[in-house]
């Protein structure tokens, strides 16, 4: 026989016991020991009385198959035997049920209390995975962190209750929100992401991270920018708001599908150039962008009466009836336009960007 004459090699079957001892580790591993210890105990009683309760009781009119057994058990366990066996070796069991009442209950009360304090304990570590959908996944951890919480809480809409869920090396959640959900692990792993359930999520913000210690400004671009292209692989449908350190990194990232880009440091700086000139301009912008107080930015669709109208008129229109101000559009294709010409016509599709106490009711 040659070599390409070669069977392939046979799939090995599983045996029964294999396959047993298996799912044992898994509940185990699931339930913890103490709990699985006492569960087994409860299940070795429960089957060992309900066999003696069929033959031994089998007479009895009450007894008509080895279900009647169980439910006599599980009754006698729990509250009280539903019908009283009348042989020897059913008033044994009885005994013996009666001896271990109290011992099941308690171990089972005190090994259910260990299990919820792991799973509490293991949940605020970050070991567990996210189960929601729709959420926003945080990547990576800063200080702007609790001040992107702090914003998105502080709109007193919708969007102010949408869960988060961090993903980021650290010991421990580090926000007290309720809303929000810890992971430990590393954003720019795939699994750790699918943890944090990103292939569920409908927003993605990835922060330059700088929980890693002696990390600098060029790891933490090279990171989020990993970790960027790692979202849009997993769910290319996720909003994602990514952060850049460096201004000359952007070329980077205008090579991902990243949805919005926010160059910390040209921000900031244009932003004091700009305050050095135009004096209050900075208490203007704060005003603008933080919640709950003041004013803020908010996107409108253009609908009913406002489609087909100028720029002009729909300034006019949404100043008089809603008390805002018209500043910017965006078209359907996402041309993005701030302080169109006057004469420009609104669209069904397009959105205005106005500036309000509070989200205009259309």
């Amino acid at each position: 026989m040659t070599g390409n004459d070669r069977r392939p090699p046979r799939p090995r079957k599983r045996r029964p016991g294999h396959l047993l001892f298996r799912l044992a580790n898994k509940a185990r591993n699931a339930l913890g020991p103490t709990l699985f210890v006492a569960v087994l105990v409860l299940l070795a009683v429960i089957a060992i009385s309900m066999v003696v309760i069929d033959v031994a009781e089998r007479r009895n009119p009450h007894v008509t198959s080895i279900w009647s057994g169980f439910v006599w058990v599980v009754l006698a366990l729990v509250a009280a035997p539903p019908w009283a066996a009348t042989t020897p070796a059913g008033k044994v069991i009885k005994y013996v049920v009666n001896l271990i009442k109290p011992t099941t209950i308690a171990l089972m009360t005190a090994a259910l209390t260990t299990y919820l304090f792991q799973l509490l304990v293991k949940r605020n570590s970050g070991m567990g995975r996210a189960k929601m959908k729709d959420h926003i996944v945080l990547c990576g951890w800063s200080s702007k962190g609790a001040e992107i919480i702090k914003e998105i809480r502080g709109r007193g809409d919708e969007e102010s209750e949408r869960p988060i869920v961090i993903l980021a090396d650290l010991h421990a959640n580090p926000t007290k929100d309720d809303l929000t959900t810890f992971v430990h692990g590393d954003p720019t792993e795939a699994g750790d992401l699918r943890r944090a359930g990103i292939e569920r999520a409908g927003t993605a913000i990835i922060l330059a991270d700088n929980s890693y210690p002696g990390i600098d400004a060029e790891e933490m671009d090279s990171r989020t920018l990993l970790t960027t292209l790692t979202v849009e692989s997993i769910n290319p449908s996720c909003y994602t708001c990514v952060e850049v350190i460096h201004s000359e990194n952007r070329d980077h990232f205008s090579r991902t599908k990243a949805d919005e880009m926010v160059v910390s440091a040209h921000l900031t700086g244009a932003l004091l150039a700009h305050s050095a000139v135009n004096r209050g301009l900075s208490r203007v912008v704060d005003d603008l962008l933080t919640f709950p107080g003041g004013n803020e930015f908010y996107w409108l669709p253009v609908t009913g009466t406002l489609a087909g109208t100028t720029f002009k008129d729909a300034l006019a229109q949404l100043k008089e009836k809603f008390d805002c101000l018209l500043v910017a559009m965006a078209s359907a294709d996402k041309d993005y336009l701030i302080n169109p010409a006057s004469d420009r016509l609104l669209e069904q599709g397009d959105r205005l960007l106005v500036i309000s106490r509070g989200q205009p009711e259309m």
